[in-house]
């Protein structure tokens, strides 16, 4: 990696940044309120998004979920992504909005009757993908939207495990040790869907490739030395 240690060590702000809610975080680069659909809606093919401040305004809205729409039940909710087909065409090799007529411009705020405040109407392209809670982590770090590794990293692995990068076989015992089955189950669950969804959607930038596939793999060897010491532990107990 290109990065040195000390870059990569998360502050006391980072930390409590791991807590933010990640939707949240692209919706208001991008100057929009979140938004969601009732459960068990059909996706429309556009959607009024309240605007925040006329400036840097998405052109569409993906509705990500990775539950083919025909097994959905009845509480089931993609998540609605903003994003701007010039930063996706830049920051992604792969292609999945529509291209758009010749001389279309980009979506306009309009003030409605009855409502406070400026609305955008954005098209909603759905996609189905391989874990949809990373999507916006992927979306924020793959646009260009965000920058901190910190804050990926304290989403990918814990403060602790960080602070002895970049050595992945102490990263992954010190990982084994601090974290319980259930957060070894989770943190697996989200590295290798974020990158699953890495592998799907193809983005550019190397540096945010290489801390995803490191967190993944450190992550991995956690869980490989959690199983050993479990199975160790169990051979020693006498009968």
């Amino acid at each position: 990696m290109n990065c040195s240690r000390p870059h990569l060590l998360p502050s006391k702000q980072y930390i409590s940044a791991e807590d933010c809610d990640l939707l949240d975080l692209l919706c208001s680069r991008f100057n929009v309120a979140k938004t969601t659909l009732e459960p068990a809606s059909e996706i429309p093919t556009t959607l009024d998004i309240r605007v925040k401040q006329d400036a840097h305004i998405p052109s569409h809205v993906i509705a990500v979920f990775d539950i083919p729409e025909s097994e959905w039940g009845s509480s089931y909710q993609p998540l609605l992504v903003p994003i701007r087909v010039d930063l996706f065409t830049r920051g992604f090799r792969s292609k999945i909005i529509p291209l758009s007529p010749p001389g279309s411009t980009f979506p306009v705020p309009y003030c409605a009757e009855n409502a406070e405040g400026q609305f955008v109407t954005l098209p909603v392209v759905p996609l189905l993908v391989p874990h949809a809670p990373s999507i916006p982590l992927l979306f924020l770090f793959g646009l260009g939207l965000e920058t901190r590794s910190h804050l990926l990293c304290c989403r990918l692995l814990p403060a602790e495990v960080i602070g002895e990068f970049p050595a992945p076989p102490t990263m992954a015992n010190i990982m084994a040790t601090l974290c319980n089955d259930e957060q070894l189950r989770e943190r697996s669950k989200f590295n290798q869907g974020l990158w699953k969804n890495i592998l799907s959607l193809g983005p550019r930038d190397s540096h945010f490739i290489e801390l995803a596939q490191t967190a993944w793999n450190v992550t991995v060897e956690a869980r490989r030395i959690r199983q050993r010491n479990t199975a160790s532990h169990i051979t020693s107990v006498p009968n």
